[in-house]
């Protein structure tokens, strides 16, 4: 019966205009016209062709039934796989009035159609798949009118068709039209009808600002909590509930995130607002099981319940990243279809987000760390250093720069081979990292030198640091050379440098100073005056003793760990 569509078009086409719309607007337009027949009580004849499902919803077998209770005749055309075949024939014939017509087309093309035929109303609604001439096209196509004249050709063109499909049914139709021929539509009944189109266009619209604004967002913004905000507040905003929540989870989304949206007069202290968290546990746990969208509404009729719920998962390569929740606390409300689409299609952006946020934060980091070793690159260390010397200088603390590298490190590449100096740079990376607190930052400066940022860090408490450095350093065992020594430089802001650049400057002058005196050293920058940062090697040594009480050295692994320093104190002060 799917050629109804392009009858009707080619007969009356200055009355038919064929608007392109989604499934769930077709839809929505059907129940609009079958709702005139119900809440009028109209003795009307309906015919009704639907898309094959294999499930139904409570309310639609039960908008059935009712209209096979109500109407003069209902002609219905279904597959014979659809549940509706069976449901509504359970009833029994002497309880209904509807004809099941067993559909065998089953042309890619078909769509649905309904067609109501009374003396005071008449409709008819057609789609057919849109996509045929224009792939890219969205949508399906479909007209409808309250035009008695088109009606009955409709009725006329079911009559032909039915007598050659269905021939056991073709009196019994025919009948049935000459019964509730369409005279004079009503104009009461088509303004109900139209009012509540144009109420869907609104919405239709209002939920495509919505989801333009969340792509928007996601387009202009990485930041993930200025995202999962935006699209709360909208979709809260676009379904009039009582509260939305979007949260993240999983591996891909990192850390967890929440944000919500609460309807202007959910007060602060609202109890909803303490067991939100608990509730999106639960779903939560629930689609880690079964990623599948959880829904509690008015056609849960074996559970009643206060509110109305939706979540949906969010879904990415298969890997659950979350969930988008929206909660009524109109406990009859039922979710429509274009308001399951509207979650479906924010969950959809929202998953993709998540997945352009993960591989933003991959490439950032990539761009900041060095790929062989794992620590910062040089590009990063000049951020960290700017950051962390602004905050140096507005806290008025100390910060200290040593600056190293390993002695002679041609000679491992030399003798064992380029892969083996990799091996080594990778050694020193992972034990300058054991050795440094959590605010402290490690960065392969370039080759085989490197540099660690010591915030709040004066030149004792760095010396014992990269003392400490040196001498671990010369305890790594190379596989397949040896053991291996460095050279430390080292600077202290603000005695020895004013800025970031003559800060670097004074460490890598110490560093040059170290291998020139020796290797296997620690060195400060020349010409310093023993002011509070820069005491002479005696007065730090006996400063180290005393240390600070969450220093983890003893004072006997101080003084050893110091006792190298101590023939070379003119070096390390004037050198």
């Amino acid at each position: 019966m799917h050629s109804l569509y392009n009858a009707l078009v080619a007969q009356h086409p200055r009355q038919l205009t064929p608007v392109r719309c989604a499934q769930s607007t077709i839809a929505q337009l059907h129940r609009y016209l079958e709702d005139v027949v119900l809440e009028n009580n109209l003795s009307a004849l309906v015919v009704a062709s639907l898309p094959t499902s294999s499930e139904r919803s409570v309310r639609e077998v039960s908008r059935v039934k009712e209209l096979s209770r109500l109407v003069r005749s209902f002609f219905l055309s279904v597959s014979p796989e659809d549940t509706l075949a069976s449901l509504v024939l359970k009833r029994g014939k002497e309880n209904t009035k509807a004809v099941i017509l067993r559909r065998t087309d089953q042309d890619k093309e078909y769509k649905r159609f309904v067609v109501i035929s009374d003396a005071r109303f008449s409709a008819l609604l057609v789609s057919v798949n849109g996509n045929e001439d224009d792939e890219e096209a969205p949508g399906d196509l479909v007209i409808w009118t309250f035009e008695p004249d088109v009606v009955y050709s409709a009725l006329e063109y079911l009559m032909a068709r039915l007598a050659a499909e269905h021939p056991s049914q073709a009196k019994a139709f025919t009948k049935a039209v000459r019964l509730s021929m369409p005279k004079a539509t009503s104009l009461q009944l088509t303004l109900g009808v139209t009012t509540k189109l144009a109420r869907l266009m609104q919405e239709h619209a209002e939920r495509e600002i919505a989801v333009n604004r969340i792509a928007t967002t996601i387009r202009n913004s990485l930041e993930l909590d200025k995202v999962l905000l935006t699209a709360a507040n909208e979709v809260g905003r676009a379904l009039n509930v009582q509260y939305c929540a979007v949260r993240l989870e999983g591996a891909l989304a990192g850390s967890e995130m929440t944000k919500c949206y609460f309807r202007s007069d959910v007060a602060l202290d609202n109890p909803t607002k303490d067991e939100l968290g608990g509730e999106l546990d639960a779903i939560g746990a629930r689609l880690s099981n079964s990623p599948r969208t959880d829904i509690v509404d008015g056609d849960n009729t074996e559970t009643k319940s206060a509110f109305a719920r939706a979540a949906v998962p969010l879904i990415y390569n298969g890997s659950l990243v979350g969930l988008l929740l929206v909660h009524s606390d109109d406990g009859s409300r039922v979710w429509a279809e274009n308001e399951l689409l509207l979650l479906h299609t924010v969950a959809d952006q929202l998953a993709v987000a998540v997945n352009q946020a993960h591989l933003f934060a991959q490439m950032q980091q990539q761009a900041l760390t060095d790929g062989l070793t794992g620590c910062y690159n040089r590009r990063a260390f000049e951020l960290q250093l700017e950051r962390d010397l602004h905050l140096a200088t507005r806290m008025r603390q100390p910060l200290s720069l040593i600056m190293l590298d390993i002695d002679n490190f041609k000679n491992i590449n030399d003798r064992a081979g380029h892969k083996t100096g990799d091996v080594a740079l990778q050694m020193l990376a992972d034990t300058i990292r054991s050795e440094l607190r959590g605010v402290d930052t490690a960065v392969r400066f370039g080759g085989d030198e490197f540099v660690v940022i010591l915030p709040q860090a004066n030149l004792d408490g760095a010396l014992i640091v990269a003392e400490r450095l040196r001498s671990r350093v010369e305890q790594i065992e190379v596989p397949g050379f040896g053991r291996m020594t460095g050279s430390f430089g080292l600077a202290t802001f603000p005695a020895h440098a004013s800025s970031r650049d003559t800060l670097v400057v004074a460490a890598d002058r110490a560093l040059y100073g170290a291998k020139h005196s020796g290797r296997n050293r620690v060195c400060v920058p020349s010409g310093e005056s023993s002011d509070a940062h820069g005491y002479p090697v005696e007065a730090l040594v006996e400063d180290a003793l005393v240390g600070d009480p969450s220093e983890t050295l003893d004072s006997s692994e101080k003084l050893s760990s110091l006792r190298p320093l101590l023939p070379q104190s003119s070096t390390l002060l004037q050198t």
